[in-house]
């Protein structure tokens, strides 16, 4: 049987097109993993607080940002949020006192964050999202970009993102605690890619190089309901 040239063009057509599907579901399949990825939510909860101890913000070639180093006259870093209807968002703002760097000959230098009431204290808020990392509950914390200063020296601006693993409880547990942890080796934080895209936060002395940072604490929080995390 011959075909008409209009017929071998149709043809032709729907052969390119089923090579073409053949072609998206393979590339599909080849995505990585974390690109099928999505928000987890959390159930029961609108609002929670907390306390965290030592906390250190360290960037390549820069002194250490430390904070909240307990004693008896030092009162703990806090955290505070509130959830979003649907669970998977809110806001978050975290207060950290005690703060100063470090420097040799020099000696510790009190820090804050422009406008703070007091010459050691350091205030970061912003927005959260609940996510799943490396098949674990986590949070992806975005704050709102901000400077810290430190006596006479160069102010230093940080913005950017940052993951902590939610490390209790465990998906499907209700309570009334959770513990986030926010892990860093020097400058990297340890958890960092998600969906393929890098998140870590920035450190710029000035208008100088602008450096990633890693942010290491670890914070339970307590809401006055129990929760839930909603993982699947």
């Amino acid at each position: 049987m011959r075909f008409s040239r209009k017929q071998r063009k149709a043809t032709m057509s729907k052969k390119m097109m089923l090579l073409a599907l053949a072609v998206v579901s393979a590339a599909a399949f080849a995505l990585p993993a974390g690109a099928s990825a999505q928000e987890i939510h959390l159930t029961n909860v609108s609002s929670f607080s907390g306390t965290f101890d030592t906390s250190t913000l360290t960037a390549q070639e820069e002194p250490v940002v430390t904070c909240g180093e307990t004693s008896p006259t030092n009162a703990p870093n806090h955290v505070t949020g509130t959830v979003s209807a649907g669970g998977t968002t809110g806001n978050i703002t975290l207060d950290f006192t005690a703060c100063h760097l470090g420097i040799p000959i020099i000696g510790t230098i009190p820090c804050h964050t422009t406008g703070a009431p007091l010459n050691n204290t350091i205030k970061l808020s912003g927005v959260f999202h609940l996510i799943t990392f490396s098949a674990k509950p986590a949070i992806l914390v975005t704050p709102v970009a901000f400077t810290i200063e430190c006596g006479n020296l160069t102010p230093i601006n940080v913005a950017g993102n940052v993951i902590g693993t939610i490390t209790s409880p465990a998906c499907g547990v209700a309570s009334n605690n959770m513990t986030i942890k926010f892990s860093a080796t020097g400058a990297t934080q340890e958890d960092k890619t998600y969906t393929g895209v890098n998140y870590n936060l920035t450190f710029q002395t000035g208008t100088g190089m602008v450096r990633e940072a890693g942010l290491a604490l670890e914070s339970t929080t307590t809401s006055p309901s129990a929760g839930t995390l909603e993982c699947t």
